[in-house]
């Protein structure tokens, strides 16, 4: 049987779950169908279809459910009946490339193109991080230092089987080539993207304010993304707590879950000034953000990971706030200011609200540096390039 021209994507993930490397995985896939390849893409069983994008699941796992980012006591089993179903789908489809989707899926597809080493699949490994950066963002080496060593020569191991790599920020590659003394020619970017939002009309605009009770005599500040410790729970907290004395500041808190934010604002009568909408299909986000006149990112951890929230906010054209990263540096356009602390996030987010002209000219620098460089079209370019060498 000859190769057909599809793409097998491993993504040990409940894809689709509106997260951002989901939203990676959907991106990658619709390049390579704008590239004439077929994808299929393996995943866990659940999650929701998305038009345009064959899936295949596993088998469920009962009480498995989780949809976060974040550990889980499932994770493993799910990974084995992964490795299952996509030996299953490579006798099948014959696939030209196995498109590995984070170090989980790398591993699962090392072990498949090893059980199939005579059909030569060239394994591509698209990697959003650092393995070691993101179990630290978690905690996961706080009482188990020792682990740390093992984990990262298993994540070097992953990295020199791969016949190609790719990157979703400069950051992260610049971070992983370094770390692991990677050649050129082994690495490559092929960076996150967004499509532009569509403006969002007046009477859309009213009722989504009337939908969410969104006040209208005030200015409106938005976080989305998961709420974890690991993506600036903390830190989000703390800002909230910081701009209570503000009477014309109200925020919309766009994810989940809700139970790490709730109870809090709860207890410090902070809830009167948050309107909290929990999970929103990834379709619905753009509309939401326009209603904001500022976008926050309270990450402090830096593995190395791209941005979905970031260059969802630039898509949007709104004004941004992040901490001072290497990451948030080359996300945002030059110039732009980065605090260090949630103290001068807090004071520089009145400042910017208190300057209608500051953040006009933030929201144009942020849409003019999007559509420079963060369109799927620059990927799209750079995943061509991948792909022939291949």
């Amino acid at each position: 049987m000859s190769k057909t021209n599809t793409v097998l994507h491993i993504a040990p993930t409940p894809f689709f779950a509106d997260r951002g490397c989901h939203i990676r995985i959907e991106g990658m896939a619709s390049c390579l169908s704008q590239l004439g390849y077929e994808n299929l893409v393996c995943t866990y069983h659940h999650g929701r279809d998305i038009a345009g994008v064959k899936t295949s699941r596993i088998s469920p796992i009962h009480n498995y459910t989780q949809t976060q980012a974040g550990p889980s006591k499932y994770k493993l089993w799910a990974d084995w009946k992964l490795l299952w179903l996509v030996v299953r789908e490579i006798r099948r489809v014959n696939p030209a490339v196995l498109h590995a989707h984070l170090h989980e899926g790398l591993m699962i597809g090392l072990i498949a193109k090893t059980l199939f080493f005579w059909k030569r699949i060239p394994l591509v490994a698209d990697m959003q991080g650092s393995l070691v950066g993101e179990l630290e963002s978690h905690g996961s080496f706080n009482k188990k230092a020792w682990l740390k060593w093992p984990v990262k020569a298993i994540e070097a191991g992953l990295m020199f089987f791969a016949k190609t790599i790719v990157c979703s920020s400069a950051h992260s590659l610049e971070k992983i080539k370094n770390e692991f003394r990677l050649s050129d020619t082994k690495i490559s970017l092929v960076q996150d993207g967004a499509r532009a939002a569509m403006p969002l009309s007046d009477g859309n605009r009213q009722h989504l304010i009337e939908k969410l009770e969104l006040p209208s005599d005030k200015q409106v500040v938005v976080y989305s993304g998961a709420l974890l410790d690991s993506k600036g729970l903390k830190e989000l907290k703390n800002l909230i707590a910081l701009c209570k004395e503000n009477s014309m500041l109200h925020f919309l808190i766009i994810g989940y879950p809700v139970d790490n934010l709730a109870p809090y604002l709860e207890s410090e009568d902070l809830s009167s000034m948050c309107t909290l909408t929990g999970q929103v299909a990834f379709d619905e986000l753009p509309d939401l953000l326009q209603l904001a006149d500022i976008g926050i990112d309270p990450k402090v951890g830096d593995a190395g990971e791209g941005s979905g929230k970031m260059l969802n906010y630039l898509a949007c054209g709104l004004p941004v706030l992040a901490f001072n990263s290497q990451n948030n540096q080359q996300f945002l356009p030059s110039g732009t200011s980065l605090p260090n602390t949630v103290a001068e996030m807090f004071e520089e987010l009145q400042r910017c609200l208190g300057d209608q002209l500051l953040l006009k000219s933030m929201s144009d620098s942020n849409r003019a540096h999007f559509h420079r460089n963060f369109s799927w079209n620059q990927a799209l370019s750079q995943l061509a390039s991948v792909y022939n060498k291949l």
